[in-house]
C-alpha cells in the first residue's frame, strides 16, 4: 500500500507538473510567440493599423489572455482568443467571438479605446483590459490585484520581447495605501524609461494616429 500511494503520488506531481507548465502559457519567448501568431499575422496587422495600436501589443495580450487558444473560455466567461466577455464584445461590435477576426477587431478596438481613455498611459490601459476601467479609476492606477499587477507586467514583458524595447515593468505590490485626501491608492511603481521609442512603440503609435488619443 505503502509504494502504491508513492506511485500515485509521484503520478499526481508529474501532472500537477503538466498542468502549470500548461498553465505558464505562452511564455515570454518572443519567436514563440511570433509563430502562434502567424496564423492570424493578417488580422492583427489590419486592425492594429486602422485603430493605432501595436501589432506587437495585440500579440502580446492575446499571449497572455488566451496563449492563442481561440477557443478558450475563461470561468467569468471572457472568451476567444483576446478572452473577450459577452458585454465587451457586443460593445466593440463582435457578433462572434469565437470568430478570430471578429475577436482581434474587437479586442484592438477595445485596447485603442483604453489608450484614448487614459491618455496614452500604458499601464493603465493594460490593467484596464484585465480589471475594468471602475478598478483602475478607483484606484487611479494598477489596482492592488495580485491577478492584475502579474497581467500588466506579463503583457508588458511579452511586449518588451516583440518590440524591443524596455519598458519598466511594474513591481508588484497588492497593499493598497491611503493618499493624501484620504483616497485609497494602488502602489505599483509605473515610469516609462527615457529614451527613443520602438519602431512599434505606443509613442509611435500616438504620434501616427493622434486622433485616437486625448489631447
Amino acid at each position: 500500500m505503502k509504494r502504491l500511494n508513492s506511485a500515485i503520488f509521484v503520478s499526481l506531481l508529474g501532472f500537477a507538473f503538466m498542468q502549470t507548465a500548461q498553465a505558464s502559457g505562452c511564455g515570454t519567448n518572443a519567436n514563440a510567440v511570433n509563430k502562434r501568431a502567424e496564423v492570424h499575422q493578417e488580422s492583427i496587422q489590419k486592425y492594429s493599423e486602422k485603430y493605432g495600436v501595436s501589432a506587437d501589443m495585440v500579440k502580446a495580450v492575446i499571449a497572455v489572455e488566451s496563449c492563442y487558444n481561440s477557443t478558450a473560455v475563461s470561468p467569468k466567461g471572457a472568451q476567444g482568443l483576446m478572452q473577450l466577455i459577452p458585454a465587451t464584445a457586443e460593445r466593440f461590435g463582435v457578433d462572434d467571438a469565437f470568430n478570430t477576426s471578429q475577436n482581434i477587431h474587437g479586442g484592438t478596438r477595445y485596447l485603442s479605446w483604453l489608450m484614448k481613455r487614459y491618455d496614452g498611459d500604458l499601464y493603465k490601459a493594460v490593467a484596464a483590459y484585465n480589471a475594468g476601467e471602475g478598478a483602475v479609476d478607483k484606484y487611479k492606477g494598477i489596482p492592488p490585484y495580485n491577478e492584475t499587477q502579474h497581467y500588466v507586467r506579463k503583457v508588458l514583458a511579452v511586449y518588451n520581447g516583440l518590440s524591443g524595447q524596455a519598458i519598466a515593468l511594474p513591481v508588484v505590490n497588492t497593499t493598497p495605501r491611503k493618499g493624501s485626501n484620504g483616497a485609497t491608492t494602488a502602489t505599483a511603481k509605473q515610469v516609462f524609461p527615457a529614451g527613443k521609442p520602438g519602431r512599434s512603440g505606443w509613442q509611435a503609435a500616438k504620434a501616427k494616429a493622434p486622433h485616437l488619443f486625448k489631447h
